[in-house]
């Protein structure tokens, strides 16, 4: 595909985010952001028997910030959390087109946000986790 498709794909994400929103009595929270550009994120997860059953994020950020904590949703709902540890930065870029590799901070901000909060919920024998303050 060409580069400007995933233009696209990253702006319809942008303005029509997937996964978007909150989850109530959720098993794990983890926020962070990134001080340079002021993209801020939180992921909110359900997990049941160490799958991630369901998974949203708020907050604010750029085109690429948003559309790439978006997709992260569909990449790692429906797993086990030690496969979502593992996606790595490749993968995501691969998902948003490689085009964005200029921007890293910005499409991986959600990545190592979410991955801290999997390891903490791990840490803390799977119960109700929340990390606050992540910077990246």
């Amino acid at each position: 595909m060409g580069s400007s498709i995933y233009t696209e794909i990253i702006l319809e994400l942008y303005k029509n985010p997937l996964n978007k929103g909150r989850i109530e009595g959720a098993d794990i929270e983890a926020s962070g952001g990134n001080p340079t550009c002021g993209d801020q994120v939180t992921f909110t997860l359900k997990v049941k028997s160490g799958i991630i059953e369901d998974i949203k994020f708020h907050g604010s950020g750029c085109a690429i910030s948003v559309a790439a904590e978006s997709l992260l949703g569909e990449m790692v709902k429906g797993r086990k959390i030690q496969e979502a540890k593992k996606i790595t930065d490749k993968e995501l870029f691969a998902e948003l087109g490689n085009i964005i590799q200029t921007r890293g901070k910005c499409a991986l901000l959600g990545l190592m946000v979410l991955k801290i909060g999997l390891e903490e919920y791990e840490k803390n024998s799977e119960k109700r986790t929340v990390v606050k303050g992540i910077v990246v």
